[in-house]
């Protein structure tokens, strides 16, 4: 870790990119010498990452994988990239991921997984945007764009015990980001505080002013059944979490959520969206042997196996109604919960194991993805020891839109000091 915050400065940032291992992809050390730090801007001099799914002028944009390798350099930045350096924020680099982003776990055997070590065990920080949440935790930037297609940006910030932030679709352009599932994806943010979460969201939206709600927020947990798949020692962190927040006069009421009980039953009957996009977009590439890695290429042929028998429209045709009724049901609450059902596997055991492997990715994804498909912005804010084995968060949803009330809520939790942030 880092000393005093101080000390990120881009050269900083850069000597300490360079003695990390598996983290970063591509190091930019042209841009933190040339990116106008002296000219002032809310980011001024302020070094971040970028997972490597967004154009930077002047590099290969390769989404960690083969199929890529022969990809003309990009010939300007991606807008989110844009919008973020005309801040002031001084780019380091460009981090490792999941190879095209379709992973929970954070795997990635050709450009390097990165882990975290806890009591003498490496465990996996997550993904997609592994690289991203190391990079933060590291403390080598003080912030990183990631990607959100199905919990890419929440699950690693909830592992690596850092703040994240997955915004409502079309809250933050995407111009210049490879995609993986259009109808999904999202750009996202995982960064060292809750506070710059916020600076960072008004600059991404292009909003000239926060808007603020001085209100204080009503939160929600849903019914016992929804969370009823997760880890005992998950559940038993989260509800300590919930017992610190009441005693510290935090109004939490737990009732049913229908909608979530609808969303669920839809994704286990059908084809999930991210599996039908990822495939009629990189499907083809199976028949090309050894170009893509073992996992994607098992979960792209589950994904051929099922589509021949049945399809995502279902989900498609129910996702506008089941947004509104998510609207109805939380209203201007803000719904607690954790961000994945399981902790953090240890690498050895997911690397021996193919069959492990793919059970705990489907799990890691399992309440992240539910939230993607009712586009609810969703903050992680870490409610203990990040350095602990086990890490604790909340995951903290509003509805569609909601985006600043969600921020603002986990501020409040970050002022309580339930997170060491």
């Amino acid at each position: 870790m880092t000393g005093p915050r101080e000390q990120l400065t881009p050269e900083y940032a850069l000597a300490k990119a360079q003695q990390t291992e598996n983290v970063f992809l591509q190091l930019t050390p042209a841009r933190a010498a040339t990116d106008p730090q002296g000219l002032g801007g809310e980011l001024a001099g302020m070094p971040f990452a970028v997972k490597d799914v967004f154009d930077v002028r002047g590099t290969r944009t390769s989404a960690a994988s083969q199929i890529f390798d022969r990809r003309p350099l990009a010939r300007r930045d991606a807008e989110a990239v844009r919008r973020i350096t005309a801040a002031g924020a001084v780019l380091i680099g460009k981090t490792t991921m999941s190879e095209l982003a379709y992973s929970g776990l954070g795997v990635n055997e050709r450009f390097g997984t990165p882990t975290l070590t806890r009591a003498g065990r490496e465990y996996l920080v997550g993904g997609s945007s592994s690289g991203s949440a190391a990079a933060v935790r590291a403390g080598v930037v003080a912030f990183a764009l990631a990607s959100d297609t199905s919990g890419s940006g929440r699950i690693p910030a909830a592992w690596a015990g850092v703040p994240g932030f997955r915004p409502s679709l079309g809250r933050y352009p995407s111009a210049g980001m490879t995609p993986l599932a259009p109808t999904l994806d999202a750009v996202a943010v995982i960064a060292a505080s809750v506070a710059h979460l916020e600076t960072i969201d008004r600059i991404l939206a292009s909003e000239a002013h926060a808007v603020t709600d001085s209100s204080t927020p009503v939160f929600v947990v849903p019914h016992d059944e929804y969370l009823a798949r997760c880890d005992q020692d998950v559940l038993e962190r989260f509800h300590a979490d919930l017992a610190c927040l009441r005693g510290k006069g935090h109004r939490i009421v737990q009732r049913r959520i229908d909608v979530l009980d609808t969303v669920q039953r839809l994704h286990r009957q059908h084809i999930p969206i991210v599996e039908s996009e990822a495939f009629a977009a990189f499907g083809a590439y199976l028949e090309q042997p050894n170009l893509l890695s073992a996992p994607v290429q098992r979960r792209l042929r589950r994904s051929r196996a099922r589509l021949r028998e049945h399809g995502s429209t279902a989900l498609y045709d129910a996702i506008p109604t089941l947004r509104q009724q998510f609207g109805r049901e939380l209203g201007n609450a803000v719904m607690l919960n954790p961000a994945a059902e399981i902790d953090a596997p240890a690498y050895v055991d997911i690397r021996d194991s193919p069959e492990l492997h793919d059970e705990m990715n489907a799990r890691a994804l399992n309440l992240t993805m539910m939230l993607s498909y009712l586009d609810a912005p969703s903050a992680v804010v870490p409610t203990g020891d990040g350095f602990a084995v086990r890490p604790s968060s909340l995951q903290l949803s509003g509805h569609s839109g909601q985006d600043r009330r969600v921020l603002v809520a986990a501020q409040l939790l970050t002022s309580a000091r339930l997170s060491p942030q």
